[in-house]
């Protein structure tokens, strides 16, 4: 069952939000403010003022009214202490700036809730402050374009942390990625995370008989949280979990060495690289790359991105696994007769 505080924030707009804060700055002015004053600044009707303070009060904010002659005069009671945000143009700018990069978020509820704070904090920054921060906006841009639309299953997604954080097991129905097969699963939720354009739940796949990820994406058909608990392993830890693999895929272990040449090899050594362990510089810009990691897949896939700049050393496993895909390219391409 719902509590009042979800009910009200199920789904609030943005305007919404940001005139309940403003309502709030002026209940907390030395005299209070009257149902009429919050009528003509915010330009709503009566009724709309009524239904906000109700959700205010609600919500925790000790609100009291009294009659003041023939109107109604709303302030905090008394020795409460209103909390105030101070920050200076330029702090709101980062803020803001991250409302950019977060964007690719945009349909989950985290974005949600990250707006409905942004909204808040507008309304304590003067009009003056605003049209500034415009114009330096127009020379400072994040570009952050949404990795995948979250609007169908962001449902799934706050089912899925509540039942994270209730420790109760979710019913699956998820689309593999290997066989196509769609599959009902129980799973113990051990938590969200977001990586390499994807938002995933981590957990303990009863048919699996181990840990599994599971994408928010078309292969979530449907999610519900059972009338079961479960009690999590204390081994598991997210921050380590999500940490392993190459590039986030998990699987195999494998240590391997891959020579790289220009070009690529010239931005290759000036990222950070999943299970890397040594870097050797080699003649005519070429290096040499080590890496012990768990994760073969993703280093696989990897390989086959940098192209013909790459080729894998050892172990020799690995270097025929390569040599297979080439071969099934290279027969794909030469059996074609494109016109």
């Amino acid at each position: 069952m719902k509590t009042d505080y979800e009910d009200i924030f199920d789904n609030p707009d943005e305007e919404q939000v940001e005139r309940q804060w403003r309502i709030l700055q002026a209940i907390r002015r030395s005299s209070g403010v009257t149902k009429q004053e919050l009528v003509w600044e915010r330009k709503v009707s009566e009724r709309t003022i009524e239904r906000d303070i109700q959700t205010l009060s609600r919500m925790g904010f000790p609100i009291l009214d009294e009659i003041d002659g023939r109107e109604k005069r709303y302030h905090f009671m008394q020795h409460y202490e209103f909390p105030s945000i101070s920050l200076d143009i330029f702090e709101y700018l980062s803020l803001t700036l991250a409302q950019d990069m977060l964007s690719f978020l945009s349909g989950t509820p985290y974005y949600s809730d990250f707006i409905k704070a942004m909204q808040k904090i507008r309304s304590a920054i003067p009009p003056e402050s605003q049209q500034y921060l415009e114009r330096i906006r127009k020379f400072i841009v994040f570009q952050s374009r949404p990795i995948k639309d979250f609007k169908r299953v962001s449902p799934m997604i706050q089912i899925a942390q509540k039942a994270t954080t209730g420790q109760q097991r979710l019913e699956l129905t998820y689309k593999s990625t290997r066989s196509g097969e769609v599959i009902i699963r129980m799973v113990d939720p051990y938590g969200i995370y977001q990586a390499e354009n994807a938002l995933r739940l981590v957990g303990y796949c009863h048919l699996r008989q181990d840990y599994r990820e599971f994408n928010f994406d078309g292969r979530m058909v449907d999610l519900v949280m059972l009338d079961e608990t479960f009690e999590p392993q204390q081994s598991f830890n997210l921050s380590e979990y999500t940490s392993s693999g190459f590039g986030v895929i998990k699987g195999d272990p494998v240590q391997a060495v891959i020579r790289l040449e220009p070009p690529v090899s010239r931005w290759v050594r000036e990222r950070e690289w999943d299970g890397l362990t040594k870097t050797v510089e080699l003649e005519d810009d070429a290096i040499e790359l080590h890496f012990d990691t768990d994760g073969r897949q993703g280093l696989f896939r990897q390989i086959l991105e940098w192209g013909g700049c790459a080729e894998v050393v050892e172990p020799p496993d690995f270097r025929q696994q390569i040599l297979n895909e080439i071969e099934k390219m290279q027969s794909k391409y030469m059996s074609s007769n494109l016109d």
